[in-house]
C-alpha cells in the first residue's frame, strides 16, 4: 500500500485542498476522487448573478398570475346566459385597456355547453372589435388556469388578506389560550385573536373563543 496525494479542485470544497489517501499498488485513475469535476468548465467563467434563478421563476409566477386579469369566468355572464353582467362589462374593460401590450389570450370559461360557448365567443368578438381588436383569434373558450376554491377556504384566505398569517394565526392562537385559561380579565386579548382568527366576527366579548378558531390556522 502507498500514499497518494490528492488535488480536489475548489469547485468542490470552495477551495482547492490536498489530501492523503491510501492506495493500492498498481491501482489506477479511475476512482472518484481523481475526476476533475471542473474539467468541463471553460477558463475564466463565471456564476450567473445573485438571483438569476429566483428573479426567473418570480417572473414566470407573475406572468401566470398577469394571464389570469384577461379570463372572462362563468359568473361574470348574466343569470349564466349570453349576456354580460356587471362585473363581467368590468373585466371587459379592463382587458380592453391592455389588451394591445400583452401576448395573453382572452379567455373564455368554458360553460360546458357548446352552443352557449359559441354564442359567448360571438358576443366578445363584436364587443373587442367595436372597441379595436379586430383579430378574433385572440378570443378562446376553455379552462382557465386558475383553479377554484372550495368554500370553507375563502373566510380564511380574506383573514389572510387582512392581516397575514402570522397576525391571524399566531395572535389567533395566543388570544384563545390566554382567554380560554385566564377568563374574561383577558378579554383583550383575546379579542384580538378572535378578529384575526376564524371567529372574528364575535369581538372582545367572546375573544377566547375567537382566539381559538384562530389557533387552528
Amino acid at each position: 500500500m502507498t500514499l497518494k496525494w490528492i488535488v480536489i479542485p475548489g469547485c468542490v470544497l470552495g477551495a482547492s485542498l490536498a489530501l492523503p489517501v491510501a492506495t493500492q499498488a498498481g491501482e489506477g485513475s479511475d476512482r472518484w476522487y481523481c475526476v476533475n469535476n471542473c474539467a468541463n468548465i471553460p477558463k475564466g467563467a463565471q456564476p450567473a448573478p445573485l438571483g438569476t434563478y429566483v428573479n426567473k421563476f418570480i417572473e414566470i409566477q407573475t406572468g401566470i398570475a398577469e394571464a389570469d386579469d384577461f379570463v372572462l369566468y362563468k359568473h361574470m355572464w348574466y343569470r349564466a346566459g349570453t349576456e354580460l353582467g356587471p362585473l363581467g362589462r368590468y373585466q371587459l374593460d379592463l382587458i380592453s385597456r391592455r389588451l394591445a401590450n400583452v401576448p395573453f389570450p382572452v379567455v373564455i370559461e368554458t360553460s360546458k355547453n357548446d352552443s352557449i360557448d359559441q354564442q359567448r365567443r360571438d358576443i366578445i368578438v363584436s364587443l373587442l372589435a367595436a372597441r379595436g381588436f379586430t383579430d378574433p383569434s385572440r378570443v378562446i373558450v376553455a379552462f382557465p388556469q386558475a383553479e377554484g376554491l372550495y368554500g370553507d377556504e375563502a373566510p380564511q384566505i380574506y383573514n389572510q388578506l387582512l392581516f397575514g398569517g402570522f397576525l391571524g394565526g399566531g395572535l389567533g392562537g395566543l388570544g384563545g389560550i390566554t382567554g380560554g385559561t385566564l377568563g374574561a380579565g383577558f378579554g383583550g386579548l383575546g379579542g384580538l385573536g378572535g378578529f384575526g382568527g376564524s371567529g372574528g366576527g364575535f369581538g372582545g366579548g367572546f375573544g377566547g373563543f375567537g382566539g381559538g378558531l384562530g389557533g387552528f390556522r
